[in-house]
């Protein structure tokens, strides 16, 4: 194991810790600040209310967090000395993205497609958390219009290079490299998440020996490019 793999498995080790120790504590503060609520609920007033629903909502941006994390363990204990020794298929974990993402989908009207989506040596598990990342910013960080997106898939010679594509608000090209970095989150509080899901892709890729990048769209919208290993 390189001494990076390490280092990583080390961080993975880490995280998992802070991730057991704080989601208990942040169960009880938010359970109890509901019950709290209920059983004050004709007390409280204007100023009482807004101050209980601040709380739930910093109990939610902490449980977003604290997902990300663990998503972003569980990318970092990627390795490609393991792969999926039969090959997976892009098309499946593709199906239980949609699947997972339903609701998303439905609430903005998006058309989500896919085509050519080959088998690739990558576990189904870092598939699908790659591509739920990958679809859900294009949902979450949709246009004016109903969001479009659509993963495709080319041969190259020892693997295949895929893309998801969407018709979204883009990004500014200063902040390409910058949302590959932890906990970088471009649009603030505009938009829920830990900043956590494109650094964890990333990792996910790179251990494979494949590279991850963004370009904008000609007509508006983005298209993340990766590499992966054919089966």
């Amino acid at each position: 194991m390189s001494s990076s793999s390490g280092e990583d498995t080390d961080w993975a080790e880490f995280l998992d810790r802070l991730v057991h120790d704080m989601r208990e504590p942040l169960r009880s503060v938010h359970a109890f600040t509901e019950l709290l609520s209920e059983t004050a609920k004709d007390r409280l007033g204007v100023e009482g209310e807004e101050a209980f629903r601040e709380i739930l909502s910093g109990t939610t941006r902490i449980r977003a967090l604290i997902d990300g994390l663990s998503g972003y363990s569980l990318a970092l204990r990627e390795s490609a000395d393991s792969p999926a020794s039969q090959g997976v298929s892009l098309q499946l974990a593709f199906d239980i993205v949609l699947d997972a993402l339903d609701n998303e989908i439905r609430a903005c009207g998006a058309t989500v497609t896919a085509e050519n989506l080959p088998k690739v040596s990558v576990s189904l598990e870092r598939l699908t958390q790659l591509l739920e990342n990958l679809i859900g910013n294009s949902l979450k960080f949709k246009g004016d219009a109903p969001p479009v997106v659509r993963v495709s898939a080319r041969p190259e010679a020892t693997g295949w290079a895929i893309e998801v594509e969407d018709n979204g608000m883009g990004i500014d090209s200063a902040d390409i490299e910058k949302v590959f970095k932890p906990f970088t989150r471009v649009q603030g509080r505009r938009h829920p998440g830990a900043g956590l899901g494109l650094p964890a892709c990333r990792k996910i890729v790179e251990a494979h020996g494949g590279e991850i990048r963004m370009r904008p769209r000609a007509d508006g919208g983005l298209i993340c490019a990766f590499w992966l290993p054919a089966a």
